[in-house]
């Protein structure tokens, strides 16, 4: 049994890897990196349908690539967004930032999104196998301690915000902002493994 990972980011690749074992492993990830933006959408119904047509998107991209003649029996893909709430309870999608002012924006994020309070990080899934077929959005709270000018000036001097949705990473440097993590952690992430791995066990590529 193959399980094929349509993603470029080595943190879902690890993720996924330390699940799965013996079994049959590789990425393949979507040829085209274009893809539908959050631009215009403010509420939780349009950011949840737009997410999925993102998903489709890439799992369609990565199907077409696998040729008919090969024995992939699984195939895996995700996308993870920040969702937040100004001061006024606006909510936007806080996705990767910019990268040639990704250290105005990401700083912009973290004092006037994160500081002394909650945003919501979703990831959906999508598992196929033959005509079995998956998709789930899962959601975890996080809470940021309050930020003052110099921790998000130092968090900054790390780099770690580069290609990360909403601009940080909780595994590693972020995790020192982080007072509370409410749901799954793997899923911030970038992959939800209760629920990935619970799947897998239904489509009989992992025991139970």
């Amino acid at each position: 049994m193959s399980v094929v990972l349509g993603s470029r980011s080595p943190r879902r690749c690890e993720l996924l890897q330390s699940v799965l074992g013996d079994v049959d492993f590789r990425v393949v990830p979507p040829a085209s990196d274009n893809e539908p933006g959050f631009d215009g959408l403010h509420s939780a119904e349009q950011f949840e349908t737009r997410l999925r047509e993102i998903v489709e998107l890439k799992h369609a991209d990565v199907s077409k690539q696998l040729s008919a003649s090969q024995t992939t029996d699984v195939v895996i893909c995700a996308d993870t967004i920040v969702v937040a709430w100004s001061a006024d309870r606006k909510s936007t999608v806080l996705g990767k930032p910019p990268v040639d002012s990704w250290q105005q924006t990401v700083r912009h994020w973290f004092a006037d999104y994160y500081s002394g309070r909650y945003h919501e990080v979703w990831t959906c899934f999508r598992i196929t196998k033959g005509n079995q077929f998956h998709e789930s959005i899962v959601k975890t709270r996080v809470l940021f301690c309050t930020l003052d000018d110099w921790l998000i000036d130092w968090y900054v001097s790390t780099d770690e915000s580069v290609g990360k949705a909403g601009g940080y990473g909780i595994q590693g440097h972020a995790s020192m902002l982080v007072e509370a993590v409410e749901g799954s952690f793997t899923n911030v992430i970038g992959l939800p493994m209760m629920e990935v791995t619970r799947t897998l066990q239904d489509f009989g590529v992992l025991e139970e």
